[in-house]
């Protein structure tokens, strides 16, 4: 039986693990046409689990269609592939799900140079716009369809400070991911009228605590409940439903729980999501 996203061509970056996976294999199950993409093509990198085989074959084991692609995203020629590869297989792009991050540990500022913040701007700012521009274009040839960006809920107004950095916090907190992410906010809301001419919709949303492998094996937050985060399916829910509706929210950032609440989903979602645990 066909789903409601039956005859969309759907790219998400960063879809070999944590929530990138999860939205891919959640849009294969409602019938789009898959872009699996990330470094990992034969073995986990970082020394975490998941491929882009592996979650290929996990959409293709519920019934959908995938097309697996090795793309880092601090690599020009590797983000024309991507887009290149997606019109060779399907002949068409309708949505671009710009979720993969480059995340590492902190290091001493006063005695470091700018090398990762070149790394983290390449790959968390620079690489989603470009994929914006040339998927984006091509998305327009189809009359319209979605961008949607993966962000995060703590960067419009981080806590202020409440003493000298801590040891543990040293290992966990890394500043030049949010320096370099809080631009895809800005661009979510600064190219939404420009894209709204071409039937694009544009949205930033974000996903909540979720507890991916990243976050359990590199204990990112060490402070943070383990058993607090919420499902990443809440976020993968909002996708399908932004690509159904893509003009709704166009242009703005929300949480992606909010989105099911005000289009009265999450219940439905978290009873689907418990029944299968």
């Amino acid at each position: 039986m066909p789903g409601p996203l039956t005859g969309k061509t759907v790219i998400v970056t960063g879809s070999t693990r944590g929530i990138g996976k999860v939205i891919a294999t959640y849009l294969g199950r409602e019938g789009a046409e898959v872009v699996v993409s990330g470094r990992s093509a034969d073995k986990g990198t970082d020394n975490l689990p998941g491929t882009i085989g592996e979650t290929v074959a996990e959409i293709e084991r519920g019934g959908g269609t995938a097309l697996g692609v090795k793309c880092d995203l601090a690599l020009d020629e590797d983000l024309s592939n991507l887009v290149d590869a997606t019109i060779s297989r399907f002949g068409k792009i309708d949505v671009l799900v710009n979720n993969a991050v480059i995340v590492g540990k902190r290091k001493p500022f006063l005695s470091g140079d700018a090398s990762w913040l070149d790394t983290s701007y390449r790959v968390n700012t620079r690489a989603p716009y470009i994929l914006m521009q040339k998927a984006g274009s091509k998305i327009a040839e189809q009359g319209g369809g979605s961008i949607i960006n993966i962000t995060t809920g703590g960067l419009g107004q981080p806590p202020a400070p409440t003493g000298p950095v801590t040891e543990k916090e040293m290992d966990a907190i890394d500043p030049c991911y949010p320096i370099s992410k809080a631009p895809m906010d800005r661009m979510t809301t600064a190219l939404a009228s420009e894209l709204w001419a071409s039937n694009i919709g544009i949205t930033a949303i974000t996903p909540g605590l979720v507890i991916t492998e990243r976050i359990r094996a590199a204990a990112l937050r060490p402070w943070v409940d383990m058993n607090a985060g919420q499902p990443a399916e809440i976020t993968a829910a909002a996708c399908s439903f932004l690509i159904q509706n893509p003009m709704k929210y166009t242009g703005r950032k929300i949480p992606a729980r909010d989105i099911l609440e005000e289009e009265g989903l999450l219940e439905d979602l978290l009873a689907a999501v418990q029944s299968s645990a």
